[in-house]
């Protein structure tokens, strides 16, 4: 196992005990908005907005993308990286594992909506 796939498997489960990505979001709002489409995951690893968001699902989802932060932030002191490395590298799971239906964006800043086909990940993945 090379370096980067340790430190995408070390985030995955920070972020797993945490509570995961959008598993992070149990509030029904933020739930029903990536349902949706109006909320999605970013190349940075953090969730972003598809759509003008509510200043209720802003509030929320700027919630969870600090507990992400603080999370990356947590990884990274243990594994010798950056935040960004930690953030960008599980950002390429969560690309990968995403549900068709689901948005995203990748770096060019277009949202998109995950089809059967997979998705072009960021060359750093």
């Amino acid at each position: 196992m090379t370096n980067k796939f340790k430190a995408i498997a070390i985030a995955a489960a920070g972020l797993a005990a945490l509570g995961g990505g959008i598993a992070l979001a149990q509030d029904g709002v933020v739930q029903q908005a990536v349902a949706a489409g109006q909320v999605g995951e970013t190349a940075e690893g953090y969730l972003g907005f598809a759509q003008p968001p509510a200043a209720e699902l802003r509030d929320l989802v700027d919630a969870i993308n600090l507990r992400r932060r603080s999370a990356y932030s947590e990884i990274a002191e243990r594994t010798g990286q950056t935040r960004q490395q930690v953030a960008l590298e599980t950002a390429c799971s969560r690309l990968d594992d995403l549900r068709p239906g689901y948005a995203y964006q990748l770096r060019d800043g277009v949202w998109r909506t995950r089809g059967n086909a997979p998705i072009p990940t960021p060359s750093y993945c």
